[in-house]
């Protein structure tokens, strides 16, 4: 014997649209009733059987997230050293290296602060930053990375006697020897060695 069917109250927004349950537990929707609603109006889509209607929101694209690396290295994870260049005409040469020291790996991306000191003071303007592209820098325990910094010595001032550097995205100051003139001084990015 086949249950009759019964009629369920159309959800909230169906207006005009009877939704029709029948024994086995499946739902359609039958052509609108005005005179059941008492309205009119215009009708919503009909249900599927799953009772779910088709959405207009479209789903927003996921993004991949970056690749994920070693964390920064702080600056007493490094040895830090200045290692004086050969001149050229009315201009000196630098490099900071540094170098990972700790037993885990790190990264460096950016630029290292850098000023003159001549006994303890400060010396000429800090180094500007040049126009190159920043990278992140892995560093396996071990591993080096450069800054290459130049001086426009042609301005006559006093020699320092040595240098403040800061590591890229740190806050601790490491003074190191170097002779430079107190003249203007531009600084690259920190790259591979």
């Amino acid at each position: 014997m086949v249950a009759a069917a019964c009629t369920k109250a159309p959800p909230p927004g169906a207006t005009g649209s009877t939704v029709v349950t029948s024994a086995t537990g499946s739902a359609s929707s039958s052509a609108p009733n005005s005179a059941s609603s008492g309205s009119a109006g215009p009708t919503t889509a009909p249900t599927s059987a799953t009772g779910s209607a088709a959405s207009a929101t479209p789903t927003p694209a996921r993004s991949t997230p970056a690749a994920a690396g070693p964390p920064a290295c702080t600056t007493g994870a490094l040895t830090i050293e200045v290692q004086r260049g050969s001149g050229a005409a009315g201009h000196q040469f630098a490099s900071l290296v540094f170098t990972n020291a700790s037993p885990t790996a790190c990264s460096i991306t950016g630029f290292p602060g850098v000023a003159l000191l001549i006994a303890g003071a400060p010396l000429g303007r800090p180094a500007t930053r040049s126009g190159q592209g920043i990278k992140r820098i892995d560093l396996k325990p071990g591993s080096k990375g450069t800054a290459s910094l130049t001086n426009d010595s042609t301005c006559n001032a006093e020699n320092s006697d040595s240098v403040q550097i800061i590591v890229p995205n740190q806050t601790e100051k490491v003074v190191r020897p170097l002779r430079f003139r107190g003249c203007t001084m531009t600084i690259n990015p920190v790259a591979a060695a």
